[in-house]
């Protein structure tokens, strides 16, 4: 007959309660009294539960995936799916579950509580504060920041060279012979926000052409927002003749836009995407998009997360991944 929580308590001398406690809840038991009851749930092969088990060693074999609001949920994200099936495939390698929520979710104090009691480590994609990342810090949760810098000693992040890919698809448009191109500027986070915008108007500048903000909008990155913003510049008396979108989304809102005004792409109005996420691939025609390898970002996160959860020293804290211009049917 298997071993029961009454015969561990007879074993170790201490109460019903206090075993159950050392399982549940170890923090209130002192370290003494949890040594006494693991060696004698050890020696009666005692495991209550999975959980149990876990808290015992210190380890829950669990690892969250939190994201933005704004970008949840996360499996349905052209961009972030891809990054998410990589941490999977990482977190399954190691026997470890992962746990997929957003921060919105996790402010609440049942979210919160959850996390810190049941989680060896955190992935934080996406816009976030330091004040978050301190919540679980200070409760010795390792983690790692992902599509964003936050500048706090010693925090992992992994970023995506932002600035160079819009540099760089805003300077191809320009090659094509374009000098009218609009922006249409996902509202991001402050830094992904501003790195793409800066390369757009440093493209502009050194082609000596003047920024002109009246084509340059920022909206919520969803094709809704993105088609109504692009039919009002088919309407206007110098239209652009090019669009530089600052992701797949939003571009293929700018492609439905021209489509449905009886107008042709790129022949009226060339448009390129940003993260070459598969939306490029299913339109007609296909997206021309600055690619971001978004599964090697996952597969990175979870990399340097294991590393932490397992106490090693990280050779590096900061990583950024290039871009590269993908050239397709809508320029």
């Amino acid at each position: 007959m298997a071993a029961t929580i009454i015969d561990v308590a007879k074993k170790c001398g201490y109460s019903k309660a206090t075993v159950s406690r050392a399982f549940a809840s170890p923090e209130t038991v002192s370290e003494r009294a949890k040594k006494r009851i693991y060696a004698a749930a050890s020696e009666l092969n005692y495991t209550p539960n999975p959980i149990a088990r876990a808290m015992a060693r210190q380890k829950t074999d669990n690892i969250s995936f939190v994201v933005h609001e704004d970008q949840y949920p996360a499996i349905l994200n052209p961009f972030y799916s891809l990054v998410l099936e990589a941490i999977m495939q990482e977190a399954m390698k190691r026997d470890y579950s992962l746990f997929v929520t957003s921060n919105d979710q996790m402010r609440l104090p049942s979210g919160d509580a959850y996390i810190k009691k049941h989680m060896d480590g955190v992935i934080i994609a996406g816009q976030t504060d330091e004040d978050y990342v301190a919540s679980f810090l200070s409760q010795n949760i390792p983690v790692v920041v992902l599509n964003n810098l936050i500048e706090m000693e010693g925090l992992p992040c992994i970023t995506v060279d932002n600035y160079h890919g819009a540099k760089e698809a805003a300077s191809y448009l320009i090659e094509k012979g374009h000098r009218r191109i609009g922006l249409l500027a996902g509202r991001f986070s402050p830094r992904i926000y501003a790195e793409r915008y800066q390369g757009y108007v440093d493209a502009l500048t050194e082609a000596g052409i003047a920024l002109d903000t009246g084509i340059v909008w920022d909206l919520d990155a969803n094709e809704k927002q993105a088609e109504a913003r692009t039919n009002e510049l088919l309407h206007m008396d110098n239209r652009p003749t090019a669009l530089l979108c600052t992701n797949d989304t939003i571009a293929v809102g700018a492609v439905k836009a021209v489509l449905r005004a009886g107008l042709r792409v790129p022949e009226d109005l060339a448009i390129i995407g940003f993260d070459d996420s598969i939306v490029s691939r299913v339109i007609e025609p296909e997206l021309t998009t600055v690619r971001i390898d978004s599964y090697r970002l996952g597969e990175l996160a979870a990399e340097l997360l294991f590393q932490l959860i397992d106490g090693e020293t990280l050779r590096q804290d900061r990583i950024t991944i290039s871009t590269e211009l993908i050239v397709r049917g809508t320029t």
